[in-house]
């Protein structure tokens, strides 16, 4: 869910049929104000669409893991473009997933496949990578959601590993918590 200005709200749905794959814009009163962006692959559209998150402006980008792709929409749901392509290199994804913005208005993506966090402006200009496959400290398997605090520190779900590990916004490992279970302070 994005929380927009004036009490807009904009929900991601990735339901298993392509009628539902869309973002339904709705209020704190639960006014429905319709549904924006559609299945597909042409601009504005998508496949596979795994995170939802706002910029100052409030335009939307959503990550789609099935087009290996961010997009961008306006509020209204018309496109304003998209970047990223299919890869393993320097820029390029593999099924992104989770995407949060620093202070900066640059883009942190979780590159899910690719087992690493990936950093570029919001318009998909590349400006750092970090992560490699593995289980020890600072090694990501199957990343997927990531956000950003306040002092620029980045969380990843590190998800095959089942535990959280934080970063400094260059991505130097900083700690992690979590593992494999279903006790208390466990992941599965």
């Amino acid at each position: 869910i994005g929380i927009g200005s004036e009490g807009r709200l904009y929900s991601l749905n990735r339901g298993g049929a392509e009628h539902l794959v869309s973002i339904w814009r709705f209020n704190w009163d639960e006014e429905d104000h319709g549904q924006i962006g559609a299945f597909g692959t042409g601009n504005g559209q998508f496949k596979s669409p795994v995170n939802l998150i706002l910029d100052r402006e409030e335009n939307l980008y959503v990550s789609d893991e099935a087009l290996h792709r961010i997009v961008i929409l306006d509020r209204e749901g018309n496109s304003l473009g998209q970047w990223g392509e299919f890869g393993d290199g320097e820029g390029q994804l593999n099924r992104p997933s989770g995407i949060a913005f620093d202070a900066d208005d640059n883009m942190y993506v979780a590159d899910t496949l690719n087992h690493r966090v990936q950093q570029f402006t919001k318009d998909g200009r590349f400006l750092s990578t970090w992560g490699t496959f593995g289980d020890g400290e600072g090694h990501l398997n199957m990343p997927w959601g990531v956000t950003v605090d306040e002092l620029g520190d980045v969380y990843v779900a590190d998800w095959r590993n089942d535990r959280i590990q934080k970063f400094s916004h260059d991505g130097r490992f900083v700690f992690a918590f979590g593992s494999s279970g279903e006790g208390d302070g466990q992941f599965n």
